[in-house]
């Protein structure tokens, strides 16, 4: 009886002190797109348009890379068409570049801008993104459109920007 006391406290010790064993947590900062990965959604070729690049880490670490925030969307609204391994509750992490500096924005957080004459890596209507307000505002003073947050990006919205040959 007492080793199974002697246990249970020394359990109870370690977890009120921090000592349990440490678990890492997953890496989900974003990964080097290579030249030769393509886009799940179109089969374009991301790397060649680094400041249009989506890309979402899923927690076991692997990445999709999408040479657009447009495609990284139409994705996210339809996972089981264009990813098998994968299902919504395994992305860990969804990252966008921002247009005018090319690093990665946490793309729930960034700010897209919709209506601008800035044409996507297929020459069709896309959604620049930004790191910050300022950047979205200054890029519609120059180019038109209006700012659109992650939760704005509806199916709708998708859907009104395919009109090319970009269409899913």
């Amino acid at each position: 009886m007492i080793p199974r006391l002697l246990c249970a406290t020394l359990a109870t010790t370690f977890l009120t002190l921090g000592l349990a064993p440490m678990v890492a947590a997953a890496d989900l900062s974003p990964q080097y797109v290579q030249r030769s990965a393509r886009c799940p959604v179109c089969g374009m070729y991301p790397y060649r348009s680094p400041q249009w690049m989506g890309q979402i880490v899923f927690n076991d670490q692997t990445a999709s890379t999408f040479d657009s925030p447009v495609d990284m969307f139409r994705f996210l609204n339809n996972m089981v068409l264009f990813d098998k391994q994968h299902k919504p509750a395994d992305v860990g992490a969804i990252w966008v570049a921002d247009f005018g500096t090319k690093a990665w924005v946490d793309a729930r957080k960034a700010f897209y801008v919709i209506g601008s004459k800035a044409l996507g890596p297929m020459n069709d209507p896309n959604l620049p993104a930004f790191a910050t307000r300022e950047a979205a505002d200054a890029h519609i003073n120059a180019q038109g459109g209006k700012v659109l947050l992650f939760g704005e990006v509806t199916r709708e919205v998708i859907k009104s920007l395919s009109g090319g040959q970009h269409r899913h």
